[in-house]
């Protein structure tokens, strides 16, 4: 598979994506393109197909058609991926934080963020440990590094697990609706987190229900329902002036 003309402020393009799960196709043609430091919002109704967007971007799932490309190279093309290192090489681009924090129980947070560079990328403990220290004081927690998992509040755990991501030096974060596990309380510790790698021009693509923090942090909002695109565009055009009656809908039901 050949390279496509690489465009160096493109991070992620991703072409007439569909999907299906036992004859029902969930995602029916999506496009979407993400800049590098971009943040890139989707929002919209349960059962959309949001996720599985998401998760194809790193093999979580896999496309039936369309093309996937990571900072100008090909994943997949046509609904077929890429294989071997140069599959590895493009998913090592990619961080993502799921909806459950997924931590390791029996390992400490200073164990949990140094476990993949080390297996993965074959780093030594001394290499891994201060990118470590510097990303748990960048989440807010260096007084935590010798706690385990169920030590932690839900909030904590879920920073932790940003902080794990970032250990790999991701080019792009993935959020699958990062504070839907969580109390009210809790979700705003990890959005202001979030909030602060925007402002770092991290690139993000991030599902979620926080209709304030799409608004504030994004640069760009995209409203799926029933595995389609119904609108994007820039947070003040997509929340103060929405073109189509199913986004209006959405809205008056979420704000």
């Amino acid at each position: 598979m050949e390279n496509m003309k690489p465009d160096s402020k493109v991070m992620l393009r991703m072409t007439n994506i569909r999907k299906s799960f036992t004859g029902c196709e969930v995602l029916k043609g999506i496009d979407i393109e993400v800049k590098k430091g971009e943040l890139l919002a989707i929002i919209g109704p349960s059962g959309s197909g949001k996720s599985t967007l998401l998760r194809c971007i790193n093999m979580l799932e896999t496309i039936d058609d369309g093309s996937i490309a990571i900072e100008g190279e090909y994943l997949a093309k046509e609904g077929a991926y890429v294989s071997g290192d140069k599959a590895r090489k493009l998913l090592g681009r990619t961080g993502m934080v799921f909806q459950q924090f997924n931590l390791f129980p029996h390992m400490t947070v200073m164990e949990n963020l140094l476990e993949a560079p080390m297996q993965v990328k074959e780093m030594k403990r001394e290499e891994v440990l201060p990118l470590a220290k510097e990303l748990l004081s960048k989440v807010g927690l260096s007084d935590r590094e010798n706690y385990y998992p169920s030590q932690l509040s839900g909030g904590q755990q879920q920073r932790v697990a940003i902080a794990r991501a970032l250990a790999m030096k991701p080019d792009i974060m993935l959020f699958d609706e990062p504070t839907s596990a969580l109390d009210p309380e809790l979700t705003g510790e990890v959005l202001k987190t979030m909030r602060e790698l925007a402002a770092e021009r991290m690139t993000m693509v991030v599902v979620t229900h926080e209709m304030a923090f799409a608004r504030e942090a994004a640069s760009k909002v995209i409203f799926m329902a029933d595995g389609n695109i119904v609108e994007q565009g820039s947070p003040n055009e997509f929340f103060d002036h929405p073109k189509e009656e199913r986004t209006k809908a959405f809205l008056r039901n979420m704000l």
